[in-house]
């Protein structure tokens, strides 16, 4: 179905009555550039000559007075609906809505129980290992450190003495 307004207001006023030339001109125009309208077109066009041919439908004599009644009869009903519903249908209102709240509520309790047990099985996971590290040395090794330190940091090699001593190892038979 073509959604164009141009085309949706031609076929509009092709229902109420005959085109007019300036219409059926602008029609002409664009059925020239949207070669696809064409066969809806036509096919509107068929069916509005076929209502056109139908007969008018009787109608009774009171028929106006019926239609008023009708009219009165749904205001009057209109006007009383609105208390029913709240007397009667609050709950269709606020059972949706508690079901929603309550859906909500329970995810989020879900979410965080989760989010908790991942908590938990980190921190479970972070003892396992530090469980498994050796304890550090007791502060009584610890006491002659600087000692040790210094017996540690020996002079660099003599790099001339140790290059006199392969000579002379190479020069021996």
């Amino acid at each position: 179905m073509n959604h164009d307004p141009v085309y949706r207001r031609l076929r509009e006023a092709s229902w109420r009555r005959g085109l007019t030339d300036a219409e059926q001109a602008e029609l002409r125009a664009y059925l020239a550039s949207h070669p696809e309208a064409l066969a809806d077109w036509e096919a509107e066009a068929d069916l509005n000559a076929g209502l056109s041919r139908l007969p008018d439908a009787p109608v009774p004599s009171n028929f106006t007075a019926r239609v008023l009644q009708a009219v009165q009869r749904e205001s009057v009903a209109s006007r009383r609906q609105p208390a029913q519903a709240t007397q009667a249908g609050w709950w269709r209102v606020l059972v949706p809505r508690a079901a929603a709240a309550l859906i909500v509520v329970g995810a989020g309790w879900f979410g965080y129980r989760h989010y908790r047990a991942e908590q938990q099985a980190a921190w479970v996971h972070s003892l396992a290992v530090v469980a498994t590290v050796e304890p550090p040395p007791s502060p009584e090794a610890l006491q002659d450190f600087e000692a040790i330190r210094r017996l540690s940091l020996t002079p660099a090699a003599d790099e001339e003495l140790l290059q006199l001593k392969e000579e002379l190892l190479a020069l021996t038979p």
